[in-house]
């Protein structure tokens, strides 16, 4: 009798689940599986595939190249046509009659030694000491102009294109305000073509 009730017991419960329980063993299962319940066991990141070097990509950077310096310096014959240009402008433009020519007319006559953005530039903002010599009833002409080569680092380095030079400008002005004075420049004088023109001027601008 006792063996039939074993052998129900057996079936009906299976023999991996309910024997044990039985005969009062725990079982070794930790609980039914269910959806939330993970299959297998926790996942080592050693095992979690991980890209190759080769799989990595990376940007490609491209080294940055110094335009070599400029080694070439104008001639003998561009400088002196560059200093010729600059000397004829400022014969020019510093021999002024305010009272038969307006400053306009004056940097449109000087547009010969000079580029146009220069002159346009000139022409809008104006000149303060042309309008005092105006007032002064004055003229200015030049008795002096003296061109010299700026000292190494003072400016940038002549090519065949651009020559820079220190210019003093010797000034007598007549009027009210009569006076002799000299007008500090920094000219830049550019190639175009077969000639040289004033394109950058800093300093005085004026009497």
């Amino acid at each position: 009798m006792i063996a039939v009730v074993i052998l129900l017991a057996v079936i009906v419960l299976g023999v991996g689940g309910g024997l044990p329980r039985l005969f009062g063993q725990q079982s070794n299962d930790q609980g039914p599986v269910g959806l939330l319940t993970p299959s297998g066991g926790p996942v080592n990141e050693s095992e979690v595939a991980q890209p190759t070097a080769s799989e990595t990509t990376s940007a490609t950077t491209e080294p940055l190249t110094t335009p070599p310096p400029q080694t070439v310096r104008p001639g003998a014959a561009a400088t002196a046509a560059a200093d010729t240009t600059t000397r004829n402008w400022a014969n020019l433009f510093y021999k002024r009659t305010p009272a038969t020519e307006t400053y306009e007319q004056l940097v449109d006559r000087a547009t010969q030694f000079t580029t146009e953005e220069l002159a346009t530039s000139f022409a809008s903002a104006g000149d303060a000491t042309y309008d005092a010599l105006r007032t002064s009833e004055g003229t200015s002409k030049v008795l002096s102009i003296t061109i010299t080569a700026p000292r190494p680092g003072a400016a940038p380095t002549d090519t065949p294109t651009r020559i820079t030079r220190l210019v003093t400008v010797k000034v007598q002005t007549t009027g009210k305000d009569a006076a002799t004075f000299d007008v500090p420049l920094l000219v830049t004088v550019f190639r175009d073509n077969e000639r040289w023109l004033v394109g950058s001027v800093d300093g005085g601008t004026g009497p």
